[in-house]
This record gives structure tokens, sequence and C-alpha cells, in this order.
């Protein structure tokens, strides 16, 4: 009995998968190219102009003949997008049957589960927008500070907001800078460990592929082995 594995893959792919599958004893049954090409409208422009009579008695009497401005010109210009679809379909079949079949598939899972790197984590945003509004605004106050120093008259209204703006705006200031510093020092520490650990699962994982494929090559042998003993 015969399991079957159909893939689709770039031309430049197609050497390393048969020699990577043929490990796992998958054997290539079929293989096709396929390469098409298709246009897509993606837009239509119209360009519109209109060619008038002139302004001399002929123009005038052509435009009041004709009851319009002119003669009416479309140019219809269409855009298209040239799509290439370009591929190899493989098709590959493997004998269940086999002494080492099992062993074959679980090494074959092993392989294409990877190793086990983590992802690394992004950097925080600065809290530029913040930061501008807060300085407007703390811009505008001390303007207006500076006026009342001068003479100027100034509403109790003014005067409360001139002195709770900052007292929101400063202390919310350095909250947003100080949490933006914390995530970004953690991500930078978290990103190098993380970093560490990558560089060991890649080679713990290169020197596992490698003991995998040697363990491959020798079960293949025995199964040819035993094949050709029957």
């Amino acid at each position: 009995m015969k399991e079957y594995k159909t893939m689709r893959i770039s031309p430049d792919e197609e050497v390393s998968v048969i020699e990577t599958l043929a490990v796992f004893g998958w054997k290539l049954e079929d293989s096709k190219e396929i390469y098409n090409e298709s246009s897509e409208i993606v837009g239509v422009n119209v360009d519109t102009k209109v060619k008038t009579y002139g302004d001399g008695i002929i123009g005038g009497f052509m435009a009041g003949w004709n009851g319009d401005e002119g003669k009416v010109e479309r140019n219809v210009a269409v855009k298209t997008e040239k799509k290439v679809t370009h591929y190899i379909s493989l098709r590959f079949s493997r004998e269940t049957s086999l002494k080492n079949y099992a062993r074959l598939k679980e090494l074959e899972e092993e392989y294409f589960r990877g190793n086990d790197s983590k992802e690394y984590l992004p950097l925080p945003k600065k809290p530029v927008v913040f930061t501008v509004i807060a300085s407007v605004v703390l811009a505008i106050i001390l303007i207006s500070l500076c006026t009342l120093f001068v003479g100027a008259k100034a509403e109790i209204w003014e005067i409360v907001v001139c002195a709770v703006v900052p007292i929101v705006f400063i202390p919310l200031l350095i909250v947003f800078w100080v949490k933006y510093s914390k995530k970004k020092s953690f991500a930078i520490k978290e990103n190098e460990d993380r970093r560490v650990y990558n560089k060991q699962c890649r080679e713990a994982y290169d020197k596992r592929v490698k003991e995998i494929v040697e363990e491959c090559i020798r079960l293949n042998e025995e199964n040819e082995r035993l094949q050709k003993a029957r």
C-alpha cells in the first residue's frame, strides 16, 4: 500500500525538495512545470478634450449653428497588470509496508517541525504625539504667565487653567516616558536573552538534522536490502 504527497513549489526549490523527501523514503512519481500568463484590468483613465471652433466670426457661427462649444474627444486608456503563475507540481509516493515506515514518518515529522526558537519582541513606540501636545500646551501656558508679569489682566478661570494644566501635564509626561523607558529596557534585555536562546536552538537543531539524515539513510539502505532479498 502506498501513501501520496502533492506539493507546489517554486522552480528554484525543486531539486532540494526532491532530495530532502527522498531521505524519508518518498519517491518522485510525477513532476509538472506550470507557467501561465494573464492580464488583469486594474484601472481605466478617460481623457476628455474639447476642440473649440475658435473666437472669430466663423467660430461664433459654428457654435451657434451646432449649439455647442466644439467637438468633444474622449481617449480611453485601459491599465492592465500582467500576472505570471509559475510553479512546479510534484507528486510523491511512499510504501507504507516498509519495515521502518513508522520510524521514517516519525523522523520526518521531527525534521519539519523545526527548532523551538522564539520571536523577538518589538520595541515600544516613543510617546511623541503626547509629548508634542503637552509641549504646545505648556508653551501656551508659559506665554500666558509671561503676559501676567508684564501687567496684563487675567480672569480667575485663566489663572486656574495656568495653574492646573502644568500640574496635570508634567506628571503625565514623566509617567509616559518612564513607562516607555522601562518597556524598552525590558524588550532589549528579553531580545538579547532570546537571541542567545535561538542560537542554541539553531545549533541543537542543526546537529539533530544531521543525526536524522544519517539514521534515515541507514533505514532506507536496510529497506532496500530487504526488498532485494524478497
